[in-house]
């Protein structure tokens, strides 16, 4: 049976063998005597030395083979001379040609495609603005010769420090060979043991402390050297010592004079009371803030006990987490996070299983009301023990203690409330019941695999490689048709502030806080469901938009279109049911996709004439149709490659087909329920004509509101700004942590006018639900306000006592209480090789080669590389280490190791996953990534993936990553790190992250390796959202009058800005200026002035148009931002986003005459 665990700790170990070393292999030989060879091939190897087994390197000197955990002698020079091409020009041996023929080059014909579309895409896309880190290159000119940690101990009478460090030095050895002599290397161990005594450790005269005895082995003329330096503390009875590995070697011979592999570690020892190793001192606040008390509580057990300082800090604890036992210093860190489970138990242990067909009435003698109860009772009961626990907490920590405790009950009094509410009200009962029936048949549909069409060359038509079979809901089959707690938690806690527009948490923003991969998509789509059923249940003719679902990347958008447009059909499919017809009545409900025009067709023009391209093969036709597959019986879509020979007759596109003047989805299989038709809308001008009950859309898309009149049908609003039907009712915005910024502080802007078209006045004042998630809780509360303009937040799940328990959410462990395994991180941190790109060729070809070592069946986990990059450039630049050095860094571990040739990685599937891939292209990529090791088809050796990745790619079968740089930020790291190992309990990830050794950043990152990684959730940096600061009002505060004027006004008034709306913009300052006050109140008179200053200038440009083409010769009140204008309309237009994203402007070059008038002037 295979344990990817054990082989996880088998390619770590082959990554360090590789990177740091040493990697002993081979035959023996023995070396205690001259060595020769009468011919080449007897001395190929490997070979490790028979008297002691260690390595001997007998092409690469020691310092090219070894980059990292290598202590070089002082004021050794850093060159960049370590590089594929140093290797491969060593004067050393070679293996003969004829085992490396062109069918086994490491980079196959179809890899170099890969790899040449890519360049391809990078020399087309426009560069991006940079935001680099302070880079020391040129500062760090020197090689190191010296590590260290530092620490907090309490040294009592007894005790002493012990020191000890270990490594290798490697010393030339001579060899004949064919009666030439050549140099191999030699390794050797090298040990050192320094103890100091607690007077001079203590000795306030002394900062640098002299060991009272030393002992070494193997140093002879190699001078290491142990280095402790002491300073007073401001704790008492304890000091704080720096614990140095020093070279002091002479440089005269780089290579036998550097220390290699070193590790050192530090303790005491003591004959009377034990030293203690304290918590390294954190700067105290004086007054922390609620947020700062409530990490405090959390991360209480998890403390630093020490610093790096060219190395990593690490260390062992007590039982009791309150000291360390030892400190060491790492070369190569790892460290381990735990993983979380969603799954919860009662007090006797047993599983508390929800069922979504029980729930849904499938199940006969079961309603599932009673798991509803478990669940409820269980974390009331879990609360109870908490608060008991309060009173044993430090005392600072009872004050947060006891609030989290409220939010948590507070939390389980609405869960109970909402069982309350399907108890009490029918039509909600019946809503959530059609809801979870939605669910299980979206869940059962969505997650099959693409169905091929094939061409039956014997019947002469076309068929599927898969028939389509519909699956018995009451069956529940492995991972579908279960709720987690936290999700059904979270739905019975919504369920009566969504669908009572009166209920008193229906201004309350509810944020989800979850894991990556818990299931956040989930508990949306539920809780749309229950939306969306609840509005047809009360009124059936009541059509139109009800959710609207905002993300903020293009990849993640299409990718959830996807899944929810598998519960828009099942939602469809139960309103076809006689029994549900009536009450549902006769409006199909469907689902839209609201992007850009590089994404989807903006008119149905476009349409057509995409579809025109698709069908008849044009070279270069894009896909703008998103849809490549059934979303109800996975039949594949769209332009398709059929093999073989194939009739001219047979069509190319399948699934698309035009209907009157726009392009309509029907399933390419016959037999599917929806082979007349999908509910499924991508075209805009369809979304305004159809209103889709669900819309999914980029948060950049609102910002036409300014240019699209007629997206306010989206909003239940008629022609004359009149409401026709009730608004959307329920808001989600996924990942909240990425509005923020300059993107956040517009999209700010634009929400008060976004709620006020989603808020219903026919009968009092009705604002719409909204429900979003986040990766921090950094200043959530302050950052809902500055956005939503809403003072009530509840976070869910609320945290508990420890970052390791929220119920809902639970550090997963073994049946004997052990940890289970999580996910591992791993710090690359490479001074001596001279650059990033080196380090990078070492570490990826370490990764590439590894699951060679395993066998076929254990290898897929460890295949596929995710690679992430903070830029394209630096993307790019990994591109071109692919087409040459890390194939050609893949021979020089064949000539090393001699392995055979089906044992030396060969590149043969190469993709990108970047913004710059069309729209169409990203499904495939990710279906791509899906392809398993040993499959039928080809699975990818590594993706080369930008921040497109940070949400929604959600493939289990990732394992491996490699994160090239310091994200830019902590969030930014948990979600993009997020996409491996989900799948934990079977095949937990691995994450190399590359550090940029020249960047203070990324150094201290490394430096505290353990301490980031073990408070990660901690280290996430708060948001800043400022929406009516002067640039975000200067940019963008005109485009919400105009969009408020074309949504809500007259038809006249939507056309032309002439006359200008005084009611509209008089309502609009009324509803602006209160919540400027609320948020930002400093800016209210600015705020104020900006907008009469805007009022008259529309007032005396006297505009009749609001958008035009440039070479109009009227000039309209709008231009796009970022295009050039003349000066003529630079005075009388504004120019106005579209997008919520900044847009660099664009210039004009003129190529003028006028300076040959004034040369003529000179010379008159």
């Amino acid at each position: 049976m295979v344990n990817h665990i054990a082989d996880r700790a088998l390619l770590l170990d082959s990554l360090r063998r590789e990177l740091v070393g040493p990697d002993p292999r081979g035959e023996e030989l023995d070396c205690t005597q001259p060595v020769s060879f009468a011919a080449l091939d007897k001395s190929y190897g490997p070979w490790r030395q028979k008297e002691n087994g260690e390595e001997v390197l007998q092409r690469d000197p020691p310092t090219k083979r070894y980059g990292i955990g290598v202590l070089y002698p002082a004021q050794t020079l850093d060159q960049d001379d370590s590089g594929v091409d140093a290797l491969l020009t060593q004067p050393a041996v070679v293996l003969p040609d004829a085992l490396d023929p062109p069918q086994d080059d490491p980079l196959t014909a179809q890899a170099r495609r890969d790899l040449e579309d890519i360049q391809h895409r990078t020399e087309r896309s426009s560069a991006e603005p940079e935001t680099e880190d302070l880079d020391l290159s040129s500062a760090n000119s020197y090689r190191p010769s010296s590590v260290a940690v530092s620490f907090l101990a309490s040294v009592p009478k007894g005790a002493q420090l012990i020191v000890e460090a270990t490594g290798g030095r490697y010393q030339r050895f001579p060899v004949t060979i064919e009666e030439k002599e050549r140099t191999w290397w030699l390794r050797s161990p090298v040990r050192l043991r320094a103890q100091f005594n607690r007077d001079d450790l203590l000795s306030i005269q002394k900062k640098l402390i002299q060991p009272t005895d030393v002992e070494s082995t193997n140093l002879s003329d190699l001078d290491i050297r142990i280095e402790v330096y002491g300073r007073p503390s401001s704790i008492s009875d304890a000091r704080l010592f720096t614990v140095c590995l020093v070279n002091r070697s002479s440089a005269s011979s780089i290579d036998e004079r550097s220390l290699f592999q070193f590790h050192f570690k530090a303790h005491f020892e003591s004959t009377g009371k034990q030293a203690e190793i304290l918590p390294y001192p954190a700067v105290e606040l004086e007054k922390p803030d609620d947020e700062e008390q409530s990490l405090a509580l959390l991360y209480r057990e998890t403390e630093t006990f020490a610093i790096g300082h060219g190395c990593a800090a690490d260390w062992s604890i007590n039982a009791t987490r309150t000291s360390a036992l030892a400190i060491t210093g790492e070369c190569l860190p790892t460290f381990e996070t735990p993983s979380v489970t969603p799954d919860i138990r009662r007090q006797d242990g047993s599983a508390i299983d929800v069922s979504m067909a029980a729930l849904a009435g499938l199940i006969q003698g079961d309603d599932g009301l009673d798991a509803l109860e478990d669940v409820v009772a269980a974390y009331e009961q879990w609360i109870d023990e908490r608060e008991k626990g309060i009173s044993l907490l430090d005392i600072k920590h009872r004050t947060p203690a006891e609030r989290h405790m409220r939010e948590c009950a507070r939390c389980a009094d609405r869960m109970r409330d909402g069982i309350d509410f399907l108890n009490s009200d029918p039509r909600a009962m019946r809503a959530f019941r059609l809801a979870n029936e939605a669910i299980l048949l979206q869940q059962l549909h969505s997650r099959r695999e693409s169905r091929r069409l094939v061409y039956d060359t014997k019947g002469k038509r076309l068929t599927f490689s898969d028939p389509y079979v519909a699956q018995d809901t009451r069956i529940e089959t492995a991972g579908r048709g279960k709720w987690r707690a936290f999700q059904i938690a979270f739905l019975l806690m919504t369920l009566r502030s969504t669908a009572d527009g009166r209920a008193s948490d229906r201004s309350t923003v509810e944020l989800i806080w979850f894991p990556t991969g818990g299931g956040k998509t989930e508990a949306y789509l539920a809780l749309s469901a229950f939306s969306i059923l609840m509005r047809r249940l009360r009124n059936p003719a009541d059509a139109g938009v009800e959710v609207i679902m905002r993300y903020t990347l293009r990849l993640l958008t299409a990718q959830q279109f996807q899944r929810a447009a598998g519960l828009l059909c099942a939602l469809e499919y139960l309103r076809r049911q006689p029994t549900n017809e009536k009450d549902l009545g006769q409006v199909r409900f469907s689902i839209g996709i609201w992007l850009g025009g590089s994404s989807t067709p903006n008119s149905r023009q476009q349409a057509r004439s995409a579809l025109t391209a698709l069908s008849q093969a044009q070279p270069y036709a894009e896909n703008p149709f998103i849809i490549t597959k059934c979303p109800w019986c996975a039949a594949e879509m769209g332009p398709v490659e059929l093999e073989g020979k194939i009739p001219s007759a047979i069509p190319k596109v399948h699934g698309y087909e035009r209907q009157g003047d726009t392009v309509v989805f029907k399933c390419s299989d016959r037999t599917c329920d929806f082979s007349s038709g999908l509910p499924i809308v991508v075209i805009d001008e369809d979304i305004y004509d159809m209103c889709p009950t669900l819309i999914i859309g980029t948060v950049d898309k609102f910002a036409m509101l300014a240019w699209r009149p007629e997206a306010r049908a989206i909003f239940g609003l008629g022609s004359n700004g009149t409401r026709k039907s009730s608004p959307p009712g329920l808001i989600i915005q996924d990942e909240l942590h990425l509005i923020s910024g300059p993107l956040g502080s517009m999209v700010g802007l634009y929400e008060a006018l976004i709620e006020e078209l989603c808020t219903d006045r026919r009968n009092g004042s009705v604002p719409p639900k909204i429900v979003s998630s986040t990766a921090t809780i950094r200043r959530y509360a302050s950052q809902v306000r500055d956005l939503y303009g809403r003072e009530t937040v509840a976070l869910f799940p609320p945290p508990g006592l420890s970052a390791s328990d929220s119920f809902f959410a639970q550090h997963a462990r073994r049946p004997d209480g052990s940890l289970a395994p999580g996910r591992i991180y791993v710090g690359v941190h490479a001074p001596g090789l001279g650059s990033l790109q080196t380090a990078q060729v070492r570490a990826f070809t370490g990764l590439l080669q590894a699951p060679l070592a395993l066998p076929d069946a254990a290898r897929d986990p460890w295949w596929t590389i995710l690679a992430f990059f903070n830029s394209l450039r630096e993307l790019g630049t990994t591109l071109s280490l692919l087409q040459s050095d890390i194939p050609d860094y893949l021979k020089v571990i064949r000539n090393r190791t001699g392995a055979a040739p089906d044992l030396i990685r060969r590149l043969r599937n190469v993709k990108e996953l970047t913004g710059r891939l069309p729209s169409e292209e990203i499904p495939l990529a990710i279906s791509t990534l899906e392809a398993e090791y040993g499959g039928q088809r080809t699975p990818v050796d590594i993706c080369l993936a930008s921040n497109i990745i940070e949400v929604g790619v959600d493939i289990d079968r990732l394992s491996l990553m490699a994160v090239v740089g310091q994200p830019k930020t902590t969030s930014q790291y948990i979600q993009v790190t997020g996409r491996v190992g989900r799948r934990w309990w079977e095949r937990p990830g691995v994450v190399v992250t590359i550090y940029v050794a020249s960047k203070p950043r990324d150094r201290s990152h490394f430096e505290k390796f353990r301490s980031y990684h073990e408070r990660l959730y901690a280290q996430v940096e708060p948001t800043s959202v400022t929406p009516y600061s002067r640039p975000a009002l200067e940019r963008a505060l005109h485009a919400v009058m105009v969009a408020y004027v074309r949504q809500f006004g007259t038809e006249a008034a939507g056309r032309s800005p002439y006359p200008i709306p005084q009611g509209e913009l008089a309502a609009l300052r009324d509803l602006l200026v209160p919540r400027v006050t609320q948020i930002d109140p400093d800016e209210r008179a600015s705020f104020e002035r900006l907008y009469d200053a805007r009022t008259d200038e529309w007032r005396r440009w006297e505009r009749n148009r609001y958008s035009g083409a440039p070479s109009d010769e009227e000039i309209p009140l709008l231009r796009p931002a970022g295009g050039y204008a003349s000066p003529e309309h630079v005075r009388i237009s504004w120019p106005t986003p579209q997008s919520m994203r900044a847009v660099d402007a664009e210039c004009q070059v003129e190529i003028t005459t006028l300076y040959l008038n004034d040369r003529g002037a000179d010379n008159a």
